[in-house]
């Protein structure tokens, strides 16, 4: 993607770099091949570290040092915490079987769905940030800060027709071979309990992207540099400000 402005409307703020773009695009395939990931719990963990690191990536783009934990709403989902993540734990297990493949049955429309998402919330963070938001010292305004914007994301993503980013998502993927194995398995090396993702907040990592993961990255990249493509990102855009009071 280019380093021009996001919007015609509003604060103007520049592109995220491409290597930000490529970084959500990593984490995005990863959070979508959870689908794939025969084990439960290991699945709904790793998607959740996905997604933390792509925020987590973000934030050092933009020179914030404190800990991802501080924003915490903007990569955790809207049906709660890490408390009743645990709480569910015994009926997720339980369950697992008939969830994998309804999951599965899904992933049609699923892949390109969360892959959209996770590069939603990478957009969504690095404007935020961009604007000189979610600069706080105190943990608990940042928190309160990241809320906010979680819930205007999702107010955002719930109004918007998104079917044309998803279908060219799901368009540039097709094509390319082995995706869904060699990203499941970058998941579980990656971002498993075994991982080399040691540290969230500073995102370092020493595995390598299989080819079939770059050639995916490079497609999405593709895909948010068509003009149709950027016409309805710099829509999200307004429409995020707009919940947020920005003019």
């Amino acid at each position: 993607m280019t380093e021009t402005s996001t919007s015609t409307a509003g604060p103007t703020v520049d592109e995220p770099s491409s290597a930000l773009v490529r970084e959500w695009t990593a984490c995005a395939l990863v959070r979508a091949a959870t689908r794939f990931l025969p084990v439960p719990i290991l699945d709904d963990a790793v998607a959740l570290r996905a997604t933390r690191v792509a925020v987590s990536r973000t934030l050092r783009a933009h020179g914030r040092t404190y800990p991802v934990s501080a924003v915490e709403p903007l990569w955790t989902d809207r049906r709660g915490g890490l408390l009743r993540r645990v709480t569910a734990v015994p009926r997720k297990v339980l369950l697992f079987p008939v969830r994998k493949w309804t999951r599965l049955a899904g992933a049609v429309t699923g892949v390109p769905n969360d892959i959209s998402r996770v590069l939603l919330v990478g957009r969504a963070t690095h404007r935020r940030l961009a604007l000189g938001e979610l600069s706080s010292p105190d943990h608990r305004v940042l928190t309160a800060e990241s809320g906010r914007v979680r819930e205007a994301f999702e107010t955002v993503v719930d109004e918007m027709d998104l079917h044309l980013l998803r279908g060219a998502v799901s368009d540039a993927l097709d094509g390319v071979k082995d995706l869904s194995g060699a990203v499941a398995e970058y998941a579980r090396e990656r971002f498993g309990p075994e991982g080399t993702e040691r540290d969230a907040d500073s995102g370092s990592t020493d595995t390598p992207e299989p080819a079939p993961v770059t050639a995916g990255a490079d497609q999405v990249e593709e895909v948010l540099a068509r003009p149709e493509v950027v016409r309805l990102l710099a829509e999200f855009d307004r429409r995020m400000d707009s919940r947020l009071g920005r003019p």
